[in-house]
């Protein structure tokens, strides 16, 4: 709209108020200033204060408003800030899953293991608790086409390490990791023993022995990593199905046509495993 205001092609500008306008009282003014300096000058009507930016009267009110409107937008995100991190506490928040590979939320928000994404987990965990570093790990990962967690075509050292420190993957989570440092920037920030965490213990289906996990964790803080005297073994070819993780399919399996009989048989035995392992993990819960 700016630009647009900049290219000649607008020359009055509605807003319903100042709040809606900017939540920052030096982006509001400076945006304003950029307004009335343009030849001819973009007039600002702001319609819930009554006040039109081309009578020069305004300018105290809007700066006071401005502030205001800023000071409201704090407000505002305190109280968020402060409801998430009672829904942490009382370990009902729910986390994000979306780049998280191996797990998704169902259509009722439940975590759920991903059968597909899930093996490629255990070879990674499996991997480097006998003997094999990150980087061969990620390459090897690579040289064979698996897409990363964020759909890259290589994977990175650090993708690896992240995989293998996620608490996740024993069924625990931690909350509040990371933290907002800005209201307004909405930059984050590890929380380096700033702000509370919360660690919740067997919150959702695990996909690595707490057993596994806790080794994977005494080779990183090791980090004793020595380049395997043979190549990596690429994962075991094993039929597994994919789910859905986002949008309103989620939750769903993604079925293929050109399977086989032995394969579509294969299939209703894992559905009927998996169902049984919810029913299982719903009679604990209660």
């Amino acid at each position: 709209m700016i630009e647009d205001a900049c290219a000649g092609k607008i020359d009055l500008i509605l807003t319903k108020s100042i709040s809606r306008f900017g939540r920052n009282i030096v982006d509001i003014l400076t945006t304003l200033r950029r307004l009335s300096d343009l030849n001819p000058p973009v007039a600002v009507n702001f319609e819930s204060e009554g006040i039109n930016t081309s009578d020069g009267k305004n300018k105290l009110i809007i700066s006071i408003l401005s502030a205001l409107a800023e000071l409201e937008s704090q407000q505002k995100s305190i109280a968020i800030k402060e409801g998430i991190r009672y829904r942490m506490q009382e370990g009902l928040y729910k986390y994000s899953v979306k780049n998280t590979i191996g797990y998704y939320r169902d259509y009722s928000g439940r975590v759920k293991i991903e059968p597909a994404e899930a093996e490629i987990v255990r070879y990674i965990f499996d991997s480097f608790t006998e003997g094999a570093s990150p980087r061969e790990i990620a390459e090897s990962l690579t040289e064979q086409e698996i897409r990363s967690p964020k759909g890259m075509d290589y994977w990175r050292q650090a993708t690896i390490k992240s995989i293998l420190r996620n608490e996740k993957y024993c069924g625990d989570v931690r909350y509040q990791k990371t933290y907002s440092k800005d209201y307004l920037t909405h930059k984050t920030a590890k929380n380096r023993n700033i702000l509370p965490q919360w660690y919740w213990e067997n919150d959702h289906p695990a996909i690595i022995k707490r057993e596994q996990w806790n080794r994977a964790q005494e080779l990183l803080d090791a980090g004793n990593w020595r380049k395997s005297s043979k190549p990596l073994e690429a994962m075991k070819k094993k039929f597994t199905v994919a789910k859905v993780k986002s949008g309103v399919l989620r939750g769903y399996f993604l079925l293929d046509m050109m399977w086989s009989k032995e394969e579509r048989d294969q299939f209703i035995q894992i559905i009927n495993s998996i169902n049984e392992l919810d029913d299982g993990q719903e009679e604990r819960n209660e």
